[in-house]
């Protein structure tokens, strides 16, 4: 980030292109953005550039995109440059970024940039209607300090052999992730000390939980216990060529979508066609123009001859017709997808870290364009804000997405996008079409990073009101309707059936898995097709759910993440994680959770001494102890009670705690079977002694003392957020042992009545983006003094909100090219009979960087004699109609109904007798009086789980059943 912020980009053309790499690289936090443009304002422009309105044409492009780039972040300096580029311009930048250049000036730049001292990193990109390419060189030598971005893998030894080579195996709770040809250090070893010299060793024969290293260890020491072992990441050096040279030996293309192995050269000369079609005519080839795709033609075809080396044996006229007609067009979803991957090059340029890409990459998306014929009247343009988008996909499809009823679900980070985008495609933008955004969340500062559509200004505000008020700005025809409800089923009387069976699409831009799997269940039901993405750090990904050619969201589910079990984390960490895991337990059982019990009690306390009464287990018990602490011998009504307290927590927690487990198992303590206890992952700890020159020790009692003293209402000191003489002058003392719960609850009355009428603790809600309110100091300080116990290598406060905060990473990067990818979906959806074959799913990695697109997965198909269905089926009863008669009606299908259920409730089951008495009554009354099913006047069906079985007694697994009864 260091180098990041020290760095001056350069963005070179302000059409869609350039405005998202310019938006990403603001939010980014480079030093300076420089945009230059030499081009005015067109209608043609606000097709792609949302920093453009109506009124900017006329406008220079850079000129007019200045103001609002810098509402983005106001940490980046952001310049306009309208004059023609020269060589001293480019000195002046570490990365420069070209959209909208010809060949020829291009080799002229890049060769100053790539012979400069120190060299210029080059990047040139360009967007032609659904194809795209991007190019790189960031000079003859250039490390890559972090090749991938992720934490070094790590293992714990359970055994090395004196052998040649050495064979390393682990514990088997984690699968080790090392690869052959990993260099690997270790450390902590006992026996075999001359393995912790701190030489990488690399690793071979890898296997899941062991491997061998390049080394001889006969004469070694006898391995005895401990170890761990760790990956070490070490520098890559990239030697790029020129573009110059690399136009003629590209070398290996980065390939996308396997289904195209051959598509990357293809589109090596379909670009080289363009840039001499634009030589020679000063423009690019006319929408739907026989003469100009005859011309192209003949350009690229003359190309191909003379590319001796690398010459292609037939040219795909198709293809070349299709990227000829819609080359001018900067298409949105396309810009946002490029956009997100070169602002991420140009992170890779100016900070070394992830791998750049090596050195072209070319891609399309010709599966978006409509199944039916294109006719050249229906391209031509209207002088509308669309006309580029119509110049590839026509004025009816683009009439079908105006007309569009939209429901985007979620306004953060990737809500953001799609809003944007969505305004710039005209999806929703006619008084026909609607656009329903929920949301029920607020905006926090740390949002600003990467959901572009707020500003300083919006912080505590609803984020899908204020994102749709941006959304208007950027195109006023957007006719939108913002929610602050959150989608679950508590919700379903607004988002209710005749809302569902009104939309045309479903975009999901959810940070959670749950909301997810509901919003999949109402679009399998409601049959709507439902577009889903996600994003993780550099990482995204996108799934295509479309009724009854895909497998629903919820067919495939990545198993579930690993956690530490409770004593490991309690008892026996083994990593900082388990530690502060272990911290924001405490913070909450401290701080919420016994002052929210403490109010419970004094709000009603013969209620809560019943509650406790009937719960009579250990829980119960202890939530009387850290009660009955509380109003006793641990309250506080001074800032001196609170200090004492939390030297009190101090020698609890990091001393007396650890003296009771080694005394309890001791160093050399053995298991029944003889095995030492104390084996690997467990890590033997001890005792921490106070120390008030530890300053580690004094931010532990002051963040403890400051949030103690905030619980129970005390005034703090200024001096306590300043320094921390008065920690060092008390000592311990012993804790009072534990009683039952009766006479717990004696002495709570006891205690209640001394204290000041009217008297609440307030509880306090862990907030990790406040950095002045101490949670955080608290938390690192707790997780910190255990890691201390147990030799864990201790975090700085940041690492520690990172994981205890439960930080998802995210970047504006990643999440522009998930929704650029999601909306060349869009233009599959709206269009209509696509078959499953022109859809895509794709899993990205900017940091590789790695793009793996795929066919979706089509519905698994059931079948029961000539009746097949899928997880899109839903079985339709018509009429209001009595259990007997639902009986028949699976009767004349071939199946016996023996279960019927509505919700929890059981409807009727032919294993009890009593159950043959309701087969006369409606089932919307059985229902209603059996299930206590409440059925509001809106609805019109009765849904229910129906079990069947066929004639020889097999199990049918059929769909849900709806029963029309009005």
């Amino acid at each position: 980030m260091r180098r990041l912020f020290a760095s001056d980009v350069l963005v070179s053309g302000l059409n869609g292109l350039g405005a998202e790499i310019a938006k990403n690289l603001a939010l980014a936090g480079v030093k300076s953005v420089t945009i230059h443009d030499v081009k005015n304002v067109e209608m043609w422009d606000l097709s792609g550039n949302f920093f453009l309105s109506e009124d900017d044409i006329g406008k220079n492009r850079a000129a007019a995109c200045v103001a609002k780039l810098q509402e983005l972040n106001n940490a980046v300096l952001i310049s306009a440059l309208t004059e023609e580029l020269t060589m001293e311009h480019l000195s002046k930048f570490q990365a420069v970024v070209f959209t909208d250049i010809g060949l020829d000036k291009a080799y002229e730049f890049d060769d100053y940039c790539h012979n400069h001292q120190p060299p210029i990193s080059f990047i040139k990109s360009e967007v032609c209607g659904l194809f795209g390419s991007v190019f790189c060189d960031f000079g003859p030598k250039f490390t890559v300090l972090d090749v991938d971005g992720e934490d070094p893998h790590t293992g714990i030894i359970a055994s090395i052999s004196n052998d040649n080579p050495a064979l390393i195996s682990c514990v088997d709770d984690e699968r080790l992730e090392f690869q052959d040809g990993d260099l690997v250090v270790f450390s902590e070893v006992h026996g075999m000390t001359e393995l912790n010299d701190g030489k990488p060793r690399k690793v071979k024969n890898a296997r899941p939980f062991s491997f061998s290293i390049e080394e001889d260890t006969s004469n070694f020491g006898i391995y005895v216990k401990g170890g761990i072992v760790t990956q070490v990441k070490e520098p890559k050096v990239l030697c790029f060529k020129a573009l110059r040279d690399a136009m003629t030996d590209p070398g290996e293309f980065l390939l996308s979508d396997f289904s195209k192995f051959e598509r990357p050269p293809v589109l090596h000369l379909a670009f080289q066609a363009l840039d001499k079609f634009k030589k020679d005519h000063g423009r690019c080839p006319a929408a739907g123009c026989e003469e100009d795709a005859q011309s192209f033609l003949k350009i690229a075809a003359a190309i191909n001859e003379a590319s001796a080396d690398h010459k292609l044996d037939t040219i795909d006229e198709k293809l070349f017709r299709q990227f000829a007609s819609g080359s001018r067009a900067v298409l949105n979803p396309m810009a946002a997808m490029f956009g997100g991957i070169v602002g991420q090059e140009v992170v890779k340029a100016c900070s070394g870290k992830f791998h750049p890409l090596n050195q072209f990459f070319y891609f399309d998306s010709v599966e978006s364009l409509p199944t039916y014929p294109l006719e050249p009247q229906d391209l031509k343009p209207s002088n509308s804000r669309y006309d580029a988008q119509v110049s590839v996909f026509g004025s009816k499809l683009q009439k079908k997405m105006e007309e569009a009823n939209t429901f985007v679900v979620g306004s953060g980070a990737l809500g953001c996008e799609f809003l944007k985008n969505l305004a710039l495609m005209g999806v929703s933008c006619s008084s026909k079409g609607k656009l329903t955004i929920t949301d029920d969340d607020i905006i926090e500062k740390s949002n600003l990073s990467r959901q572009f559509l707020f500003r300083d200004w919006n912080i505590g505000q609803a984020k899908s009101t204020v994102a749709a008020t941006a959304a208007n700005a950027i195109n006023p025809g957007l006719h939108i309707d913002a929610l602050q409800n959150r989608a679950c089923p508590y919700t379903e009387n607004v988002f209710h059936d005749t809302f569902w069976e009104g939309l045309d699409v479903v975009i999901n831009a959810l940070d959670n898995v749950n909301a997810r799997m509901y919003m999949d269940m109402r679009c399998l039901y409601f049959q709507k097709p439902l577009l889903e993405s996600g994003t993780l750090g550099a990482k995204c990904n996108t799934q295509m759910v479309i009724p009854h050619l895909t497998e629903n969201y919820g067919a495939s589910r990545d198993p579930p993440e690993k956690q530490a079990p409770m004593c490991t984390v309690h008892s026996f960490p083994h990593n900082i994680d388990h530690c502060l895991t272990w911290a924001r337990s405490e913070f909450e059982g401290l701080l919420e959770k016994t002052p929210n019990e403490v109010n419970s009690f004094l709000s009603n306390p013969a209620q809560y001494a019943a509650a406790m009464r009937k719960a009579g287990d250990a829980q119960a018990r202890e939530l009387l102890e850290r009660v009955s602490e509380c109003l006793n011998k641990d309250r506080c009504s001074t800032f001196d009670d609170c200090i004492s307290w939390a030297r009190l927590k101090f020698e609890d927690y990091f001393s007396n705690r650890v003296k009771q487990l080694t005394f309890t198992f001791p160093e050399d303590a053995a298991t029944s079977m003889g095995a030492p206890f104390w084996s690997a992952p467990k890590r033997f700890p001890r005792a921490l002694q106070f120390s008030a020159a530890d300053q580690s020790h004094l931010n532990f009692i002051m963040s403890a003392s400051i949030l103690r003293a905030e619980s129970f209402g005390v005034a703090i000191p200024e001096w306590a957020k300043n320094t921390n003489e008065k920690a060092s002058n008390l000592s311990s003392t012993s804790v009072d042992d534990v009683a039952v719960i009766e006479d717990l609850l004696a002495k709570l009355q006891e205690y209640a009545k001394r204290l000041p009428p009217g008297f609440q603790m307030k509880p306090i809600q862990f907030e990790k983006d406040d950095d002045t309110n101490f949670h955080m100091d608290l938390i690192s300080g707790l997780a910190n003094m255990r890691a201390r116990n147990y030799s864990i290598p201790e975090v700085d406060k940041l690492k520690a909100k990172f994981i205890a905060g439960r930080i998802i990473p995210a970047i504006a990067t990643s999440t522009a090219m998930a929704t650029g990818l999601v909306c060349l979906e869009l233009y599959k959806v709206m269009a209509g009979e696509h078959p499953v074959e022109d859809y895509r799913n794709t899993f990205a990695n900017l940091a590789l960087p790695l793009f793996s697109m795929a066919e979706p997965v089509p519905p698994k198909v059931m079948k029961h004699k000539e009746t097949s269905w899928t997880v899109w089926d839903r079985w339709s009863v018509q009429g209001n109609l009595t259990l007997a008669e639902l009986l028949q009606w699976f009767a004349d299908k071939g199946l016996t109904a023996y279960s019927i259920s509505c919700g929890t409730s059981l409807l009727y089951n032919n294993m009890f007798a009593r159950h043959k008495d309701r087969l006369p009554k409606k089932v919307v009354d059985v229902a209603r009086e059996v299930g206590k099913v409440d059925v509001p006047e809106y609805r019109r069906h009765l849904d229910i789980g129906v079990a069947c079985e066929d004639e020889d007694e097999n199990d049918v697994d059929i769909p849900l059943v709806s029963v029309y009864f009005r």
